[in-house]
């Protein structure tokens, strides 16, 4: 009989360990969600989602300040989908946006 009680304090301990480790745990994470520096790509997303435009649209306005032909955009455009490689002119427009888009105050991705 007192075996049977032990186990049952041994898993209610085992749950209140677990029930104070969690809210500990998510805590953490949302701190080093926060210091984790924005990217290029994060900065694409923001501007798409606020702009209700697609990230390839947002290659297309990019390229529009440099000689940029619309076929490399279609390259460059693939090539940031495979190697998340963002080409000059988009990283331009990105850095050009930046302060704007970080004074908007969004929620973390």
């Amino acid at each position: 009989m007192f075996t049977h009680l032990g186990m049952q304090l041994d898993i209610l301990a085992l749950l209140a360990v677990g029930g104070l480790l969690l809210p500990l745990c998510q805590n953490q994470n949302r701190r080093m969600a926060a210091a984790k520096p924005a990217t290029t790509q994060d900065y694409l997303f923001k501007i798409a989602r606020l702009t209700g435009a697609s990230e390839y649209d947002i290659f297309r306005k990019s390229a529009e300040d440099w000689p940029v032909p619309a076929s490399m955009v279609d390259k460059d455009f693939k090539d940031d989908l495979l190697n998340q490689a963002t080409p000059y002119y988009v990283n331009a427009f990105v850095r050009q946006h930046k302060r704007h888009v970080d004074s908007l105050k969004l929620p973390p991705l």
